[in-house]
């Protein structure tokens, strides 16, 4: 396999192994290999890898020049590691990326270099670039969520409460539809190459913290998860944030409007459209609001690199006073290089009380 190894602080060594399709790439290559950045989102856009490699030899110019959409399969490996806030820290820990699907190729020259982005998304590119108009009835977002699935052959994962669906229009790609769909009764989806992953966050922000960061390392903890001086960050907004809303629709049996109501009038938000029922009006507005607080305080850091942690988990935050507290990953974005060897910066979100029902 190609073997990327970073700088080795006090004995700890990170690696990459890269499998190119179906074959593992020589590890006598390693010596061209200038970095490698891994981004893990929570959402919406795809997971992503970046591999910058010395081209100045001739081989990348000619046979060892990547072919676009092919796979690349990277793993992250650490040994000596200790990290982790666990009695013995995950000393050796091997994590894989996933496949992805190399959609991008650049080549610079003086000094040469070449760098390989792959995007983990279906083969079939009509999920997200092929336009469909069609009409959606008597169905739910679950089903609809499995047939677009079956389209492009890949396995669904659904975690989340379905809906029910009377009629809705289809104008635009499936990947850009279901999406809008999911956002709806706020449902996130990720795409990998063989799988479509439905899920909803706020269960997943109301999971328990599988990690915990510190401000500096605690007395007697060799192995807690650390920011790095100078790279922390914190912002906290409240425009643009709900304490509550009111939906109204129209009844057209009764030809009456309907209002639903739910939280506070301190900053409400307010909506109107067509609905199956009252029951939806109330889902679709909570999931308005949801989604428009989520991000409502957020942070950013660096810390030595943390392979077992991952988008979608939830970790607190201690020793920086007020803004401590239980977090859910947005992004996590895994970076190695010889020169400053492997790092992880975190995106979070607070996970913040809220009771609209």
């Amino acid at each position: 396999m190609m073997v990327l190894t970073a700088a080795r602080p006090k004995g700890r060594q990170a690696a990459v192994l890269l499998t190119y399709e179906k074959t593992d790439i020589p590890e006598e290559i390693a010596p061209d290999l200038e970095s490698f950045k891994y981004t893990d989102v929570a959402e919406s856009k795809s997971d992503s890898v970046s591999i910058t490699v010395n081209a100045k030899a001739a081989k990348w110019k000619n046979d060892w020049m990547p072919e676009k959409g092919v796979k690349l399969y990277p793993a992250i490996v650490v040994k000596d590691w200790n990290i982790g806030g666990i009695e013995s820290g995950y000393r050796d820990y091997s994590a894989e990326c996933g496949a992805f699907v190399l959609d991008d190729l650049s080549f610079a020259g003086a000094p040469d270099s070449l760098t390989m982005g792959g995007v983990a998304k279906p083969n079939d590119t009509s999920f997200s670039e092929r336009n469909r108009t069609f009409t959606w009835k008597n169905t739910s977002v679950k089903k609809i969520a499995e047939t677009i699935a079956g389209r492009y052959k890949l396995e669904l994962k659904f975690e989340g409460d379905d809906h029910g669906i009377d009629a809705k229009e289809q104008d635009g790609t499936d990947s850009a539809f279901l999406q809008d769909l999911c956002s709806t009764y706020a449902l996130v989806i990720k795409v990998y190459t063989s799988k479509l992953w439905v899920y909803d966050r706020e269960k997943y922000k109301a999971k328990d913290p599988v990690w915990t960061v510190y401000e500096s390392r605690p007395v007697g903890n060799p192995t807690a998860l650390c920011v790095e001086p100078g790279s922390f960050k914190w912002n906290t907004k409240l425009t643009g944030t709900y304490t509550g809303g009111l939906y109204t629709y129209t009844n057209k049996q009764k030809k009456i409007n309907i209002n639903v109501k739910v939280g506070t009038d301190e900053r409400q938000l307010k909506l109107t459209g067509k609905v199956s029922s009252e029951a939806d009006a109330k889902a679709r507005l909570i999931a308005a609001i949801k989604n428009a607080n989520h991000g409502a305080t957020q942070i950013s850091f660096t810390m030595l690199g943390y392979p077992a942690g991952a988008s979608a988990q939830c970790f607190n935050l201690v020793g920086y006073g007020k803004m401590d507290g239980k977090y859910f990953v947005d992004q996590m974005e895994h970076s190695i290089s010889p020169s400053s060897g492997y790092k992880t910066q975190v995106k979070a979100s607070k996970v913040e009380k809220e009771d609209f029902a």
